[in-house]
């Protein structure tokens, strides 16, 4: 239920929007993802926003172990070649954050832009644009969750 209560505050009348329960639960999402590239190694880290409810938890809560839900399975491809594949449990915290490392001599590494750059406007060529990793989360009852970004990286003038 979406409502509007009125809140005297310091003599004036302010509208405050009222929101139920079931509007303040997040979106369960990989909501973050971010990758560097140095000398050839990979390091991308990533939150996902999920509950990561277990059996024990979901049988207090509902008294039936089956609404117990939990991501089961993380992969991560660039193209064809998977670069991450975990099979995960009901034992992650709330809302968990991975970091992991993979060799990318074999992967297009783009040139990011520099702030200055995207100010005067400048645009990417297309021998400046890297490949994509897709990260793609399952949970226990078949939701997939997908987020990807480009492999680039800053590359500085020797001076």
């Amino acid at each position: 239920m979406v409502g509007f209560i009125c809140l005297r505050y310091q003599q004036k009348l302010l509208l405050v929007d009222v929101k139920d329960k079931g509007d303040k639960m997040a979106k369960n999402k990989i909501t973050a993802l971010k990758i560097k590239v140095k000398k050839g190694i990979a390091i991308a880290k990533m939150a996902i926003s999920h509950p990561m409810i277990t059996y024990n938890q979901a049988k207090a809560k509902t008294g039936d172990k089956e609404d117990a839900n939990f991501i089961t399975h993380i992969t991560g491809k660039i193209g064809e070649e998977t670069v991450l594949d975990i099979s995960t449990s009901q034992f992650f915290s709330k809302n968990p954050i991975f970091k992991f490392n993979f060799k990318c001599n074999s992967f297009k590494i783009g040139r990011k832009l520099s702030g200055r750059e995207i100010d005067k406007g400048a645009v990417r060529k297309k021998d400046e644009i890297g490949d994509i990793l897709i990260i793609t989360a399952v949970d226990r009852k078949g939701n997939t969750y997908t987020k990807s970004v480009e492999l680039a990286s800053r590359k500085r003038k020797r001076r």
